[in-house]
C-alpha cells in the first residue's frame, strides 16, 4: 500500500506475494453498531467516508484502484473461467496475476489455493436464510451476508445502476435488497446523485399526473420482444427511451390493454 499524505492507493501488482491479512472480525453486538459500506466503481464512490474507520468497506475488486484506503473485504463472485482468462477479462488482463499477490481478504465462489486471500462465500447458509434466491448482482450477495452477520447500517457508494448496460438490468435487484435491509431494521444510507430508491422521484398518483397528464419522469419503455416468440417465454431485448421507434408503446391509464397478438408489441 502506497501512502501519500492522507491518500492511500492499493498496488495493482507486486513482484513478490504478500502475506494475506485476516478479515476484520464482525463487531456487532449489544450496544454496538456494525456499519458496512458497499463500494462499486460508479460516480458516487467519491462520497465514501475513507477516513472514518467505523465504516467497514466492502468493495468490488474492479474498483480497487479507485479506493483511497484498503477495503476490509474485496468481492468477486465470478467463476474462474472469467477472472483467470485474460482473453475474457480484456479490461483488466493482469487481474489473475493480481489476485495471486493480493493480500486483502476477497470473497469468491471457492477457496482457491492459488488465490491466498480468497474466502469462500457461504452460499448454502445465505440461500437457506433467503430462499427466494434473487441474486442479480454483488450488492445482493453483500446485503445477504451482512444481514447474517448482524449489520446495523449499510451505505452504498459507487453502486448507482443508472445505465442501460448490464447494470441497468440489475437495478431492480439492488433496490429489492435495500428494501430487505430496511425491512429488517437496518439503516440504509445513499449518497447524493444516487438514483436508487429515487427514480421516479414523484409520489405516484399524488404528484405523478399534474393536470391529469403523466409526468415525463414516468415515461420509459422496454424494448421490443424477440421476433417470433410469444409470452411468457419472450423477454425484452433492451431498455430503450420511450421515444425510440422500437420501444413498446405505452398504454394510457384507464385504457384497457388490447388482446395479445404476435403482430403488436406486448404492453
Amino acid at each position: 500500500m502506497k501512502k501519500t499524505g492522507l491518500n492511500f492507493q492499493i498496488q495493482a501488482s507486486s513482484a513478490k506475494p504478500r502475506v494475506p491479512v485476516p478479515r476484520r472480525a464482525p463487531a456487532a453486538g449489544v450496544g454496538r453498531l456494525r456499519k458496512i459500506a458497499f463500494l462499486g466503481g460508479a460516480k458516487t464512490l467519491k462520497f465514501t467516508p475513507w477516513h472514518d474507520e467505523t465504516w467497514e468497506l466492502w468493495a468490488h475488486a474492479s474498483c480497487r484502484h479507485l479506493c483511497k484506503r484498503d477495503p476490509d473485504l474485496l468481492w468477486d463472485l465470478h467463476p474462474r473461467e472469467l477472472w483467470d482468462n485474460p482473453k475474457r477479462k480484456t479490461w483488466d488482463p493482469k487481474y489473475g496475476q493480481w489476485l495471486r499477490t493480493n493480500r486483502i481478504p476477497i470473497m469468491m465462489q471457492e477457496r482457491y489455493l492459488d488465490v491466498p486471500s480468497a474466502i469462500r462465500y457461504p452460499f448454502e447458509t445465505v440461500i437457506t436464510e433467503f430462499p427466494r434466491g434473487y441474486m442479480p448482482n454483488h450488492v445482493a450477495y453483500m446485503a445477504a451476508l451482512a444481514l447474517t452477520e448482524g449489520v446495523t447500517h449499510v451505505a452504498l457508494y459507487g453502486c448507482d445502476y443508472n445505465t442501460n448496460s448490464e447494470y441497468g438490468a440489475q437495478r431492480g435487484g439492488a433496490e429489492y435488497w435495500l428494501g430487505v435491509l430496511e425491512g429488517r431494521g437496518v439503516q440504509v444510507l445513499l449518497p447524493p446523485l444516487c438514483d436508487l430508491l429515487n427514480k421516479p422521484g414523484l409520489l405516484y398518483g399524488y404528484e405523478s399526473h399534474p393536470n391529469g397528464i403523466r409526468d415525463k419522469s414516468y415515461v420509459f419503455a422496454i424494448g421490443p420482444l424477440t421476433p417470433g416468440n410469444d409470452p411468457p417465454t419472450a423477454g425484452p431485448k433492451a431498455i430503450v427511451p420511450a421515444s425510440d421507434p422500437k420501444a413498446t408503446p405505452l398504454r394510457n391509464i384507464g385504457v384497457a390493454p388490447e388482446p395479445w397478438s404476435s403482430e403488436i408489441a406486448w404492453a
